[in-house]
This record gives C-alpha cells, structure tokens and sequence, in this order.
C-alpha cells in the first residue's frame, strides 16, 4: 500500500520593503523636506525629484532637508545629497540638513562630507 502525500505549496514571500515618506512644511520663505525611512537606491529618485520640482520657477531662498527620521543611509544617499546641493546652488538656493540621523552622519563621516554640508 502506498501512501500519496500531496505537495502543498509554499507560501508566498513577501517582503514589505520600508519606503520613503516625504512631507512638505513651509517656515518662513524657507521650504522644509521632512525625509523618513531609508534613502537608498530605490528611494533616492523620489527625494530628487521633489527637490527638483521645488526649485524649478521660483526657488524658495533655503531649502531644508529634516533627515532626523532616516533610518538607512548609504552611497546612493550621499550622492543624492551631492546632486540636491548643486542643483540648490544652481537655483540660488542654500541647501540647510536638519537633524541629520546618526546613520546619516556616520556616513557622511566616513566619506568625509561631513563639513560640506551647512546643518541645523
């Protein structure tokens, strides 16, 4: 006698990746850029592209990027503050980092911009 086992199939994997929050506040004639969750290489395109679509027309004098709720930073996020902060200049625009994370600043530490960028 033989006994068939029927194959069950395994469940299906999901991840849910963190994703990046952004949130716009105003303080004065400054716009603010609240950045939470990871800024890696799937979420730097959102972050420069908000940027963008702020400094494009009439660019506000500062623009602070909030990076106090990050919780991942890698090279993909410094080379995406490298790209804001040029553009920011190229707009007249002064580029402000607030409350970096410490990831945030670790990072920038060891790639040595951590005195490039003006922060708060």
């Amino acid at each position: 006698m033989s006994v068939d086992h029927a194959q069950h199939p395994a469940p299906p994997q999901t991840t849910h990746r963190p994703t990046l929050s952004l949130a716009l506040a105003r303080e004065g004639p400054a716009v603010v850029v609240e950045v939470g969750g990871p800024v890696d290489m799937a979420t730097v395109d959102p972050l420069v592209g908000l940027v963008d679509r702020l400094l494009s027309g009439h660019a506000p004098p500062v623009l602070v990027l909030d990076l106090g709720a990050v919780s991942f930073f890698c090279a993909a996020g410094v080379n995406a503050l490298l790209t804001v902060r040029g553009r920011a200049a190229s707009a007249g625009c002064i580029l402000v980092l607030r409350r970096p994370s410490r990831i945030t600043v670790a990072v920038l530490d060891i790639v040595g911009l951590t005195d490039e960028f003006t922060t708060e």
